[in-house]
């Protein structure tokens, strides 16, 4: 039986990425003139947030499942770092300060303050020993 904290971070886990998922309809309406050239369209930009999304799901998947189900202490590290290192490109976008797009840059920040809930949960209480004993 898993901790009640190792749950909590499996959910807030889960429901972080379900909320990023949800805020990329509200991507921007407007297309810069380079993605024009391309021929890209809105839909074509909410496609590739969905693959992105998707990739990034099927890589971490695995660390999520180690972590969660067999307590591998290595694999909740790995997910703490890979969530660490995605906020430095968030925060360094320039659009994060625009303020057109303030429904998107709102669902992004709920988002990572979920996946932050989630951490704490996973470094916290009894999710510590489920991580230190050996498996």
């Amino acid at each position: 039986m898993k901790p009640k904290n190792v749950r909590r971070f499996a959910w807030l886990g889960s429901a972080s990425v379900v909320i990023a998922l949800l805020g990329l309809p509200l991507s921007p309406d407007s297309i810069s003139a380079d993605m024009m050239k391309l021929g890209l369209t809105r839909t074509d930009l909410i496609a590739m947030g969905l693959l992105e999304v998707a990739v990034i799901i099927v890589l971490l998947l695995p660390f999520f499942w180690l972590a969660v189900w067999r307590g591998k202490n290595w694999a909740r590290w790995v997910l703490f770092i890979a969530f660490i290192a995605t906020l430095p490109i968030i925060f360094l976008d320039p659009s994060v300060f625009d303020t057109e797009h303030l429904p998107l840059i709102g669902v992004e920040f709920v988002s990572i303050l979920v996946e932050a809930a989630a951490f704490y949960f996973l470094f916290t209480g009894d999710a510590r020993p489920w991580f230190s004993t050996r498996r």
